[in-house]
């Protein structure tokens, strides 16, 4: 009978250990399937963040080529052409969509590009300042204009690269 008592104790024994090995297995499969959703879903979050950095920044640099195509347009007209017709607004509308388009980069980040962004939003208000100047009696001479414009190319230049960065090409 003593036997019997101690094979079965023994039983108990490997039974309680086998069902706590069986949990802590589970509770280690468990966690490693947390971490690995956890993981997935850092990544697809990384992903779509890139994908909207990736549309803003290029809605950004469309804008900024706009407002370099109506600028240079106005400035030939001005100083080229000596005509005054009111092409203004067009380049008015143009760094309103410029500015527009930076908010989506502003809100998107990274810190970096949004500086960058802040830069070329701040030079094409200066280059509209000097446009309305150049309307005014006596007009702005083309020098200022095209110092505004240098400034402009620099900061949307730098926007550039800082987007590439941010976005891990170095494509040139």
């Amino acid at each position: 009978m003593a036997g019997m008592i101690g094979a079965l104790g023994g039983a108990l024994a490997g039974g309680v250990a086998a069902v706590r090995g069986a949990r802590v297995g589970a509770e280690t499969m468990a966690a490693a399937a947390l971490q690995q959703i956890q993981d997935q879903a850092v990544t697809e979050h990384q992903q779509w963040l890139r994908g909207q950095r990736q549309q803003a920044y290029s809605a950004l640099i469309a804008e900024v080529q706009a407002v370099r195509r109506v600028t240079q347009s106005l400035a030939t007209a001005l100083y080229v052409e000596h005509r005054r017709e009111p092409q203004l607004e067009a380049v008015q509308a143009s760094i309103r969509q410029l500015c527009d388009a930076g908010i989506a980069v502003a809100l998107l980040g990274p810190e970096h590009v949004i500086e960058m962004q802040r830069n070329v939003t701040d030079s094409v208000l200066r280059v509209e300042q000097t446009l309305l100047q150049s309307f005014s009696s006596p007009p702005t001479d083309r020098g200022s204009i095209d110092v505004s414009l240098t400034e402009y190319e620099l900061a949307a230049e730098d926007f550039v690269n800082a987007a590439r960065m941010a976005l891990g090409s170095t494509a040139q």
